[in-house]
């Protein structure tokens, strides 16, 4: 009935439309856009134009109605009529610059407003938009330039100043903007959009007496506003005013059955009570009524509850589609899939939270824990490490309470707060580990080996422990006992893939390769989709120059339809300098998995080594829509080598608009312009990124990099000092400092920086890389050199610079056999390099093959010059008598 009412509601006005002027229909229309009612105004306007087409005052209104309504294309489309109709016509260039802002059209804003502005210099309105086009481009500090003046043109002006917090908001600049709030609030105490802003602020702050007086405030202008009591019901939540809540939601219902905020809060309620089914009921009824982001994340959050997995995961990726940047949605989708021990895709997602932040120490303790589930002991020990140092109250530990703290400053209060949590659930694993951690961080191996062997009782889950404690054993040098740790976890949990995997590098690092094998082979059979047994059967495979094995090895692990599958199959191709297949390997990957990454840019990277720049762009292309940031990385360095400078700053002007108040796209502009030669801007641009996160070393290390290739050596030391300061625990400032030291003769000091960087990063390959080859150099022992070389070969086995590395260790070590295999391959990738034909003829030497070493060494000596140059000289000689 209400359907039938409604048109002929609609009839009637339109046939009283007939009989009356334009005027009057012009009038008629503008009081129902003053009352709140924008569809019929646009009844009216529309009736009005029909009459008179050239009635611009009439279109105007209608292009207003349209923006009132959220049709925005239909609204540019009435305004740009306006303008062509009357170009001179002020009102409608303003209005049109807003709508453009409005549209995220930031170009388009910024022209139409400069237009409005050049025939009203000064003017408020002008001055304000051009501040919001700028905001919309990601220039905030020109956004906040403009909305100043505009400000101090009219200081009373409540837009600007709503505008103005939004800015600031953006720049983390929370104290600025509410207090820019505060005064809208004075000034129009019926200011909507600055109510919400500041009782959010206020609510986020944990002052949520006065966030709820913001709601209240709100609600007395106007009763209907049902956002505003779902935001009350939340604080309600919050405090554990259940009843409270569900009396809040109940009312909402009733008053608005058809209306989804109700719902939401009804159902947020019942996900508190622990009452999922009935919280799962409500949400999907919030949703299907009013899509929101509160609704599928509570949603998400009772399907994980009840122990619905896969729901679960639906919802959370329905917020990453509409919202990719939602670090809680992420978090909680890494956590399922650590669940489902989907944990390659797991420590993936975990990747991007802290790509966008660094700092996330949850997202550390995470990956810290999906680290561990891979057997990667010293990778999951740093990250639990570096999750307790970035915030030592946040433990989080799967306790009957949830979490535990360890008091911050106060190491002794923390221990014994975080051993009390252990001994009151000694069945809390992630509590064990992070104690244990907190140990090993303080040097204390021992009593981190004893708060792990108390938490052994015999069930399959000792099996991670027994890794734990095999990782600890290892660091102290106590081979045995950590093999022994090892077949204990197998003999526990045969199908706990960490023990193979560890006890098959153990052995891969002494060059026993026969039985590095037998354990993924082990795995393999028991495991069959293990994608690390099998990338590494294929690397050991290549390493021992099997290389039919290698080949099926790679193949198989692409049924596991793993992403990184691929690019290690299409890697094996390029090193066998087949670009061809490597290719088609990579289009089949992207057929497999539409919005895969990382085969796109696996792609792109092996087209850039063709030249083939144009196609490089159009992968970029294809690349953007699923991660920009990564599409707009690759048409940088594309741009770069096509030597289009300027294309390529704009790129990463792009980039410095996406994240404002990140280093990251002012530290690609400083490649950039390093990489054109252009070291002065390179240097200003890593000082503003120094400026922009002054707590983050890689500004700080750029900026040492740039004087080291001015030779300015102080200067970088200085630099890297610096980060170090900043972050002390930082692998590559730690690295670019050991590395300068290397560079200017001081061998032994270099060994023990990069010995450090090894033990508390021992997956940070260049460290491991170089230390190895100062090893084999004779700074060290040449054991160590191939323990070293073969874990950063496992690590990245299509590393040219790493196979030379790995030869040469091998070939010092005696293993002259395989020396020559990994170094022809390395040779066959650097065909450039002297050093590496070097090596090469040392270990055709070293096999008794003297014709292909004095080949090797005769081409060396053709490449030109190199340390090792008179080393060759004289061999080469000696092999000619």
């Amino acid at each position: 009935m209400k359907v039938v009412v409604v048109i002929l509601l609609a009839l009637l006005v339109i046939a009283g439309c007939g009989s009356k002027t334009k005027e009057t229909l012009y009038e008629e229309g503008v009081k129902q856009l003053k009352a709140a009612n924008p569809a019929g105004a646009v009844v009216y306007f529309k009736n009005a134009l029909e009459k008179d087409a050239n009635y611009y005052d009439a279109r105007l209104q209608l292009a207003k109605a349209y923006a009132d309504l959220g049709k925005n294309d239909q609204a540019e489309r009435e305004y740009l009529k306006v303008l062509t109709q009357n170009p001179s016509h002020d009102a409608a260039l303003l209005e049109l610059a807003r709508l453009y802002v409005i549209m995220g059209k930031g170009d388009d804003a910024y022209n139409t407003a400069q237009k409005y502005l050049a025939r009203r210099p000064g003017d408020p309105e002008g001055l304000e938009v051009v501040g919001g086009a700028y905001a919309v481009r990601g220039k905030y500090q020109e956004s906040l330039g403009f909305l100043e003046r505009a400000l101090a043109a009219d200081p009373r002006r409540a837009s600007t100043l709503v505008q103005l917090a939004s800015v600031h908001l953006v720049l983390k600049h929370t104290d600025k903007a509410k207090s820019l709030l505060n005064q809208v609030v004075q000034l129009d105490t019926k200011n909507f959009k600055a109510l919400f802003m500041l009782a959010g602020l206020e609510a986020g702050s944990g002052n949520m007496d006065r966030a709820g007086t913001l709601y209240q405030q709100v609600l007395q202008l106007d009763p209907s506003r049902l956002d505003a009591q779902y935001k009350l019901g939340l604080i309600e939540v919050e405090r554990r005013r259940l009843e409270s809540a569900e009396s809040v939601a109940d009312r909402m219902i009733r008053e608005y059955p058809k209306r989804g905020e109700g719902y939401r809060l009804k159902g947020v309620v019942s996900y508190y009570r622990k009452a999922y089914g009935d919280a799962i009921t409500q949400l999907q009824q919030s949703v299907k009524l009013a899509p929101s982001m509160d609704g599928y994340q509570f949603l998400g959050l009772s399907y994980y509850s009840k122990g619905e997995l896969e729901n679960a995961l639906s919802q959370f990726r329905i917020i990453l589609d509409k919202s990719p940047s939602s670090r809680q949605a992420r978090l909680m989708t890494a956590q399922i899939l650590l669940g489902q021990k989907h944990v390659e895709d797991a420590v993936s997602e975990i990747k991007k939270v802290l790509a966008a932040d660094d700092s996330d120490a949850v997202a550390h303790n995470l990956l810290g824990n999906a680290y561990l589930q891979q057997g990667l002991f010293e990778d999951g020990m740093r990250e639990l490490n570096r999750a307790t140092t970035l915030d030592p109250k946040l433990v989080q530990a799967h306790l009957k309470k949830g979490a535990f703290y360890l008091s911050r400053g106060k190491g002794a209060e923390g221990e014994t707060e975080l051993a009390s949590a252990v001994r009151a659930a000694p069945d809390a694993l992630n509590g064990r580990l992070l104690l244990a951690a907190y140990h090993q961080r303080l040097g204390r191996t021992d009593k981190a080996i004893s708060v792990l062997r108390e938490g052994l009782n015999g069930g399959r889950r000792d099996a991670l422990i027994y890794n734990a404690l095999a990782g600890l054993q290892f660091g102290k040098g106590d081979q045995a006992a950590g093999m022994k740790s090892l077949t204990e976890a197998k003999r526990v949990d045969p199908l706990f893939p960490a023990s193979y995997l560890n006890l098959s590098a153990q052995y891969a690092t002494r060059a026993d390769y026969g039985r590095a094998m037998a354990e993924l082979t082990e795995l393999h059979n028991k495991v069959p989709g293990n994608l690390r047994a099998l990338l590494g059967l294929a690397a050991l495979s290549e390493l021992s120059g099997k290389d039919n094995d290698a080949l099926s090895y790679y193949q198989k692990a692409t049924r596991t339809g793993v992403p990184e599958a691929w690019v290690a199959l299409a890697a094996y191709h390029q090193k066998k300098n087949n670009p061809g297949k490597a290719l088609a390997v990579l289009d089949e990957a992207v057929q497999s998995d539409q919005r895969a990454v990382v085969p796109r840019e696996a792609k792109g990277f092996l087209l850039l080594t063709l030249k083939d720049y144009k196609k490089v762009l159009q992968v970029a292309d294809e690349m953007e829509p699923l991660d920009p940031d990564r599409g707009i990385a690759l048409k940088i360095k594309a741009y770069t080598a096509l030597k289009q400078g300027d294309h390529a700053v704009q790129q990463a002007q792009r980039l410095i608009a996406r994240h404002p108040t990140s280093a990251r796209g002012y530290l690609v502009l400083a490649s950039v312009y390093q990489l054109t030669g252009d070291t002065a801007s390179a240097l200003a641009q890593a000082g503003r990124a120094a400026k922009v996160e002054p707590k983050n070393a890689e500004p700080l290390i750029m900026l040492g990099e740039l004087h080291r290739a001015r030779k300015e050596y102080p200067a970088a030391q200085g630099a890297f000092q610096d980060a170090l300061k900043v972050q002390p625990d930082s692998a590559a400032a730690g690295f670019a400092l050991a590395s300068l030291i290397e560079g200017e003769g001081k061998k032994q000091e270099a060994v023990s920086r990069y010995r450090s960087i090894v033990e508390e990063h021992g997956s940070f390959v260049p460290a491991l890389n170089n230390l190895a080859y100062l090893c084999a150099e004779g700074y060290g022992k040449k054991e160590e050199a191939l323990r070293y070389a073969i874990t950063a070969f496992r690590l990245e086995p299509g590393n040219a610079g790493v196979m030379d590395t790995l030869g040469y260790a091998l070939y010092r070590n005696g293993h002259s056999g395989d020396a020559v295999k990994v170094l022809e391959r390395a040779a066959n990738l650097m065909p450039r390099d002297p050093t590496v034909r070097y090596h090469l003829g040392l270990a055709y030497h070293q096999a008794g093959n003297r014709v292909k070493s004095q080949q090797a060494l005769q081409e060396s000596l053709s490449l030109g010059e190199y340390p090792d140059r008179k080393a060759a000289q004289t061999l080469l000689a000696q092999l000619k008598k």
